[in-house]
């Protein structure tokens, strides 16, 4: 551990710090492992999410009121305000402590975070996960396109070193970095102390995990229906959906139409979901066709958990994870290949088992929070434990 203090910039107003959202999980593990490597963790939030897990009660939170307004224009000025509250407290911070980094989720406003820290001389890593102006443009409404733009290029310019979760997103950074930087992709982990596995047997009605916030571009309706066509070639099969969002009602009605059997949690803490996973037999991550940039979370946990896992071979899956060895992969949007996927894992339980171990394996050497936070703090040449060595 560092003698020194890091503090950790999450300010989207869609991101609840210690909620149960995918996203959530991802920002609860970057902050148990900089507690792990600094003696003193700040972290800056609009939107804490409740209240912080037992083993991160120690993180100094620094709240900021959540942005709102009466209309788009109203709540993105108040982002932007928010952005200099933030910034100003950085400065007092790095003003008082011996600040050795920050690390920074990218979101829509918020630049003068990055850019006080570079003022007081601070190193700055910046965590880019999806192409945010586009995303908030597509699913959110954007007003003003042309300001965002211009955050997102003082973001990049004043980071010392960006990375992206996966190549698409990559590759849009690249587009728009003013220093014309390749940037590394270093994609999401796991935390697989929290997983078990157990040993995978022929079961005469195989559960089939899903775990989320059932989002419209989760491909819920092709889970569904791909469960349905595993029915007809293999095992009655079931579906466990974990987790709760928009899209679960409409998922349990389309699988009571089709005859799927379906136990639902609700949501979940996140410790909690480990448990659920444990009790299935296999695991799915299907996506519809189009333009995916994301590193499922998802597909992560399944592996820690040793599941056996079908999912569509989106972004950069192909590339993390072994197809026919650690998981099987599939076209995004087959329904019929991915049934007959899930239909082939019920009814092999020797391939089950090969692959369950396989993928517990992949996620212990590859996918470890540990190695991903590591790897992402080497991009800065110097800080106290940490390797030089990232992902490209």
């Amino acid at each position: 551990m560092s003698g020194g203090t890091a503090v950790y910039v999450v300010t989207d107003p869609g991101v609840p710090v210690f909620g149960a959202k995918g996203c959530s999980v991802h920002v609860q593990e970057v902050l148990r492992e900089l507690r792990r490597r600094y003696r003193t963790v700040h972290l800056i939030t609009t939107r804490p999410g409740g209240a912080a897990p037992q083993d991160l009660a120690e993180v100094v939170v620094h709240r900021l009121p959540r942005p709102g307004g009466a209309d788009l224009a109203a709540r993105e000025a108040a982002q932007r305000s928010a952005d200099e509250a933030a910034a100003a407290i950085v400065g007092r911070l790095c003003d008082t402590y011996r600040i050795e980094v920050l690390y920074q989720r990218y979101a829509l406003w918020s630049a003068a975070t990055l850019e006080a820290a570079r003022r007081s001389g601070v190193p700055t890593v910046l965590e880019v996960n999806s192409p945010l102006p586009q995303e908030q443009a597509e699913h959110r409404g954007l007003h003003d396109a042309v300001a965002a733009h211009r955050w997102t290029l003082r973001v990049l310019d004043a980071a010392d070193a960006p990375f992206a979760v996966s190549g698409p997103v990559a590759r849009w950074a690249e587009r728009l970095d003013p220093r014309g930087r390749v940037i590394p992709v270093i994609g999401n982990g796991v935390d697989v102390t929290r997983f078990t596995s157990r040993p995978r047997r022929q079961t005469a009605e195989p559960v089939v995990a899903f775990a989320g916030t059932f989002k419209p571009w989760h491909g819920l309706d092709l889970l569904v229906d791909a469960v349905a066509v595993a029915r007809t070639q293999g095992p009655a099969m079931r579906l466990l959906l974990i987790g709760d969002g928009p899209e679960l009602a409409a998922t349990r009605a389309r699988a009571r139409a089709a005859d799927v059997p379906v136990v639902a949690t609700g949501q979940l803490p996140p410790a909690e979901v480990p448990d659920w996973l444990r009790g299935a037999d296999l695991a799915a991550a299907p996506y519809p066709t189009g333009d995916h940039y994301f590193s499922p979370l998802k597909v992560a946990e399944y592996l820690a958990a040793g599941l056996p896992t079908v999912a569509s071979a989106i972004a950069d899956l192909p590339q993390l994870v072994a197809d026919g060895t650690e998981a099987l992969l599939v076209p995004p949007g087959d329904v019929r290949a991915t049934g007959g996927a899930l239909a082939g894992l019920a009814t092999d339980p020797d391939l089950s088992a090969r692959m369950a171990r396989a993928a517990r394996q992949a996620a212990e050497q590859r996918l470890s929070w540990s190695a991903v936070v590591d790897r992402a703090l080497g991009l800065v040449p110097g800080l106290p434990g940490t390797t030089t060595e990232a992902v490209g």
